[in-house]
C-alpha cells in the first residue's frame, strides 16, 4: 500500500468509509475506524454490532474503502475482498483499539481488507484507472 494512503488515513484520524453490498445487491456505506495496516498491504477492521455492513461481507466480500481527504478533494478507494481474522492476537488488538476510540463493545467479527485496487478520488481522469491493479 502506498505511503501517501497510510498518511491520509492517519491525518482523517483513522476513519474511512466502508462500502458493501448484500446478497441481495442492495449497496450500503458505513464510517468505520482502521485499527491497523497489515504487512503494508492489508487494513484492519472489527465490527462490534451485527448490522449491515457485518451482514453484507458475510454475504459478499468484496469492499471498497474510501479515504477522503477534506483539504484537497482528493483521496483514495481500495478494493479488494474482507478476510475473517480468528488469531488471537488480532482480534486483540482490533478490540483494544477499538476502546481506544470508545467503542466499547466487544467485536462480533474481526475482519481485514486485502487490498486489491487503488484508485485516485481526485477529481480528474486520474481517478478513471486503478493505479495499482491486483486483480488477475
Amino acid at each position: 500500500m502506498d505511503e501517501d494512503v497510510i498518511r491520509l488515513i492517519i491525518k482523517q484520524e483513522h476513519i474511512v468509509l466502508v462500502g458493501s453490498v448484500s446478497a441481495d445487491g442492495i449497496p450500503n456505506i458505513s464510517p468505520r475506524y482502521v485499527l491497523g495496516i497489515l504487512q503494508n498491504e492489508k487494513l484492519l477492521f472489527a465490527d462490534a454490532f451485527t448490522n449491515k455492513t457485518f451482514h453484507n461481507i458475510n454475504a459478499w466480500p468484496r469492499v471498497t474503502v474510501a479515504i477522503f481527504d477534506r483539504d484537497t478533494l482528493g483521496g483514495y478507494q481500495l478494493k479488494g475482498s474482507a478476510e475473517e481474522v480468528t488469531d488471537p492476537k488480532l482480534i486483540s488488538q482490533a478490540e483494544t483499539r477499538l476502546k481506544e476510540f470508545g467503542i466499547l463493545e466487544k467485536p462480533k467479527k474481526v475482519w481485514t481488507l486485502a487490498v486489491k485496487e487503488m484508485f485516485s478520488l481526485e477529481p480528474s481522469a486520474k481517478s478513471r484507472n486503478p493505479f495499482s491493479p491486483y486483480y488477475r
